[in-house]
């Protein structure tokens, strides 16, 4: 840990900063290894939410994830443009997005491709770590969501 620049400073050992700079360094390794299909994780990730919801709304995803309507709007556009989602009017004057076959492809090669590093990951640290580290991950995810909520009612 010492090679890593203010690892032994309080702030950068707090939970939230480990988060943030875990998620950080995961996701550019993540983008690495996708941008042979062309994907970002963040294009995967809203792939993987049409694909599991076909019609959901950019609002909707926005309401899901830690990202504004404007960052989902604009992934969203840009997965259009290539042609890996289309936009089609669901009830009243709201816009669905749905997968097109080229994103269906385009997500399961992303898959793969998300697969792969998931398993570089899992070697790297160890099986008994990996398993570890996911489920304290989980309940993580659980116990943020539970804290959200109860600030959104203050």
């Amino acid at each position: 840990m010492s090679d890593l620049p203010h690892a032994d400073q309080p702030w950068a050992n707090w939970v939230p900063h480990l988060l943030w700079e875990v998620s950080t360094r995961t996701a550019l390794l993540s983008d690495a290894a996708l941008a042979e299909v062309g994907l970002s994780s963040a294009g995967i990730g809203l792939l993987d939410q049409v694909a599991d919801e076909p019609g959901i709304t950019i609002a909707e995803i926005s309401r899901r994830l830690p990202k504004t309507q404007q960052a989902v709007s604009q992934n969203a556009a840009r997965l259009e443009k290539l042609g890996l989602i289309e936009r089609r009017l669901a009830g009243g004057r709201a816009i669905g997005l749905h997968l097109t076959p080229a994103g269906t492809h385009a997500r399961d090669q992303g898959a793969a491709a998300e697969a792969a590093f998931d398993a570089e990951f899992r070697d790297a640290l160890g099986a008994e770590r990996y398993e570890q580290l996911r489920t304290l991950l989980q309940h993580a995810r659980a116990t943020v969501a539970e804290l959200q909520t109860a600030r959104a009612r203050q």
